[in-house]
C-alpha cells in the first residue's frame, strides 16, 4: 500500500523522541511505519481511541507478527499516536 502524506507526516512524528521525551527506537519507527502502511490514518478518526489501538496493533501484526508482544515500547508507541491522532491530523484539515 502507498503511504499517504498524512501517514508520513505521522511517520515523521517518531523521528526524534516522542511529546514526552520518550526514547523512540529504530523498531519502533519500523513499527509505526508497518502499521501505517497497511491503514490509513484519516479512516481511523471517527473510532474511538481503543479501536485505533486494535486497528494500529492488528496492521504490525500482518506484517511483524510477534513484534509487539516482544517489543513493549513498540505497543506504548502505537498507544500514543492512536490516542493523539485527532490532535496530530487536525492541523492539516483546518488548511
Amino acid at each position: 500500500m502507498t503511504r499517504t502524506g498524512s501517514a508520513s507526516t505521522l511517520v515523521a512524528e517518531f523521528d526524534g523522541p516522542w511529546r514526552d521525551d520518550t526514547p523512540v527506537f529504530g523498531c519502533c519507527r519500523k513499527a509505526v511505519a508497518a502499521a501505517l502502511d497497511h491503514v490509513d490514518p484519516v479512516a481511523l478518526l471517527p473510532l474511538d481511541a481503543t479501536a485505533r489501538v486494535r486497528a494500529l496493533r492488528d496492521a504490525v501484526e500482518q506484517e511483524l507478527p510477534g513484534h509487539l508482544n516482544a517489543h513493549r515500547c513498540c505497543a506504548g508507541h502505537l498507544a500514543d499516536l492512536a490516542f493523539d491522532l485527532p490532535d496530530l491530523l487536525s492541523p492539516a484539515d483546518s488548511d
